[in-house]
């Protein structure tokens, strides 16, 4: 191998390992226990135990020279191999270590310091694992007519006052019917022994004529359920329609054979009348308030919920839109009896096999009559119309009063938890940020710097737009043609008439190399900069309402996150937190690209309104989106109350009609079990408006 390294076979120096390690390595060496090769048949020596390190030699420098003089030796022992390939593996990883650290220690740059003391800090959107679930809205099998507010306001107003004198005289009729089914210790109905007919037999004909006297007075509640059962839809007013009739039966058969003591269940027939009376009527007060609020004005602002707006939420948007869709929506069914289109029908199949099963078991038909009656009276809850009417009709009273409508149960479905975008009118509408005073730098004249920086402002369309285009008007000044126009942190950049200009914040200002006055002490204000020049300064006074603040902290206790679209350059978390104490940390603040798109006019929006808008600012909103979401959680609540109770009112009556308690199943138990059921809903009903 020595030969094929110097052909020549020129005399080469062996040198060792020592000093081979010296010359190529890091000039220490610690000489490892070195253990020779065998011998051919000689078995090999077990390694001793290493000694302790010494000092290598200094390294020795060969003249070029003789290193080409000198002959390589041939070394290879396993020692040296290992020993090579260590010291290798080190230095690849000091070199992969100071790659990883080279600038942990390094200080940054200017620019690096100056965009992070003057660029305000932005949220980053989160994208979703997986794309988040559309809830499709099941829409009417006929859409009603989109009648305009102001028409369906006056057809609603219509047969109000008949309603109302109806339910007063059916609260009265519903009150007597109750007296009469009561035993009061006062008067004894056996007393009346007199009379050509039974005492008994006359309590049972007050009732049934009471009770007559009440279906008459609800009379389109009645009619409504027949017609929905010969359609083959039956609802909540099937239930009230069956109760009635099941029980005019009872009662008859009861007057005519007196197979049973004690009294059909007339009062609580009447009680359930009465109530839905008063239900259908709160409906129909509430759909002419919310008319009467969204007739206010023909372009309107609209509020949906958009899927995906913002990190892969849900999130609610307000725009300019028109009254299209909202009486169609109006007039669509609510969600209480949408639950009961499909309720109804079970339950009205539970009490017919119900009292099939108990008249023959127990061989009678009279039975079964009992059965059915007491049993569909069960399942006609006190509040099943009132579940959605009562904090319906109140929360649109509320929403009148700040110039609000919400659009029917379709757009209640979807308010939910998620974002909210809020741009600068929500914030401060029109007439609350004013120019307090004007200075003017250089030798560039007021028309010009004004008019400079009103044209960036108009392209920028924020809520500084307004005041500089009445200032712009104030001096007889004109919009001027922008180029290159662009988007920054803190400010926008353009040129105009071959002219570079900065309009932005001092920060802004800072950043773009602009020179600011010494001690300049302006806390908001607007800056121009002509050609990296310095040529005005506005000084800005914003007027907050104090809606704000407590509009912010309902919508976060409801689960609903702010997301700050603004797009005014002075607009951030520092200002809003520091001067108006809002809560900062909770809100989303997106980078400026993000902010103009969630602003933009030309961002696509859900089809369905939630609600309309007929004022500026962040209480209408606020009571729009809040109220939708606790209708919407009330109605579902009550739901569960209202149909638990006729559920278990069905199971209690089959039992004791069954069994044939009669002594059990009387007016008194029975009106006092509706009306315990009756008082969640009505709980429920009250918590609505509390915000």
């Amino acid at each position: 191998m020595a030969e094929q390294n110097n052909p020549n076979k020129q005399p080469q120096r062996e040198y060792s390992v020592e000093e081979i390690l010296a010359e190529y390595g890091t000039g220490r060496y610690e000489k490892p226990k070195v253990t020779p090769f065998p011998e051919v048949g000689e078995e090999p020596s077990a390694p001793a135990a290493p000694a302790a390190p010494q000092p290598g030699p200094d390294p020795v420098v060969f003249p070029e020279k003789e290193r080409e003089e000198e002959k390589l030796a041939e070394i290879v022992p396993p020692t040296l191999f290992h020993a090579l390939a260590a010291r290798f593996h080190t230095l690849l990883r000091r070199a992969d270590h100071y790659a990883d650290h080279m600038y942990d220690h390094a200080e940054p740059d200017e620019e690096t310091l100056k965009a992070e003391r003057y660029i305000p800090g932005v949220d980053r959107e989160e994208q979703p694992e997986r794309p988040q679930r559309i809830r499709r809205i099941r829409q009417p099998r006929v859409p009603k007519p989109d009648t305009p507010p102001a028409e369906l306001a006056k057809t609603y107003t219509k047969g109000l006052k008949s309603k109302r004198v109806r339910g007063v005289l059916s609260t009265a009729t519903a009150l007597l019917c109750a007296a009469a089914s009561l035993d009061l210790p006062f008067f004894d109905w056996n007393s009346l022994g007199g009379l050509p007919i039974p005492a008994g037999d006359l309590r049972v004909m007050i009732l049934l004529g009471l009770m007559a006297v009440t279906g008459g007075l609800c009379f389109e509640l009645v009619g409504r359920g027949v017609a929905h059962l010969f359609r083959l839809r039956p609802g909540a007013e099937t239930l009230l329609a069956a109760a009635l009739l099941f029980t005019a039966g009872d009662g008859a058969a009861l007057l005519l054979t007196h197979w049973r003591e004690g009294l059909p269940c007339c009062a609580v027939v009447c009680a359930a009348l009465v109530f839905s009376l008063w239900g259908d009527r709160d409906h129909r007060r509430g759909d002419r308030i919310s008319a009467r609020a969204a007739a206010q004005t023909k372009e309107p602002f609209a509020v949906t919920v958009d899927e995906g707006k913002w990190s892969g939420r849900a999130a609610y948007a307000k725009f300019s839109s028109t009254q299209a869709g909202f009486g169609s929506q109006l007039q669509s069914e609510d969600g209480a009896r949408r639950a009961y289109r499909v309720a109804a029908p079970l339950l009205l199949t539970l009490c017919l096999v119900c009292a099939f099963f108990t008249g023959s078991q127990r061989g009678s038909w009279l039975c079964a009559l009992w059965t059915a009656s007491a049993m569909t009276t069960a399942c006609c809850g006190w509040w099943m119309m009132r579940v959605y009417a009562v904090p319906y009709r109140r929360l649109a009273s509320r929403l009148l009063q700040v110039g609000a409508a919400l659009a029917g149960w379709p757009g209640v479905i979807r308010c939910r938890e998620g974002g909210i975008l809020m741009t600068d009118n929500d914030l401060f509408p029109t007439g609350a940020v004013q120019i307090v005073s004007t200075r003017i730098y250089g030798d560039v004249s007021d028309e010009k710097v004004i008019a400079y920086t009103a044209s960036l402002l108009r392209l920028l369309d924020c809520g500084l737009t307004r005041p500089f285009h009445d200032l712009l008007r104030t001096n007889n000044a004109i919009y001027r043609d922008v180029t290159g126009f662009r988007c920054h942190e803190g400010g926008v950049t353009g040129i105009v008439r071959n002219h570079e200009v900065f309009v932005g914040t001092a920060s802004f200002m800072h950043l773009m190399d602009v020179k600011l006055p010494q001690g300049l002490n302006v806390k908001h204000a607007v800056f121009c900069a002509i050609n990296g020049e310095l040529a005005g300064m506005f000084s800005l006074k914003y007027a907050m309402s104090q809606a704000v603040r407590p509009c912010l902290s309902a919508l976060m206790d409801e689960g609903v996150a702010p997301v700050l679209a603004t797009r005014d350059p002075n607009l951030i978390p520092a200002l809003l937190g520091q001067k108006f104490k809002l809560p900062v940390d909770k809100m989303e603040f997106p980078p400026v690209d993000r902010r103009l798109e969630l602003s933009g006019v030309e961002q696509e929006h859900d089809e369905t309104p939630v609600a309309l808008l007929c004022r500026e600012g962040l209480a209408p909103y606020c009571d729009a989106v809040l109220g939708g979401i606790r209708l919407r959680k009330a109605t579902r609540l009550g739901l569960t109350f209202t149909l638990a109770g006729s559920v278990v009112g069905a199971a209690l009556t089959f039992y004791l009609t069954y069994v044939g308690a009669v002594g059990s199943l009387t007016s008194v138990n029975f009106l006092l079990f509706m009306a315990l059921w009756a008082l969640p809903g009505w709980l429920v009903s009250n918590w609505v408006n509390q915000f």
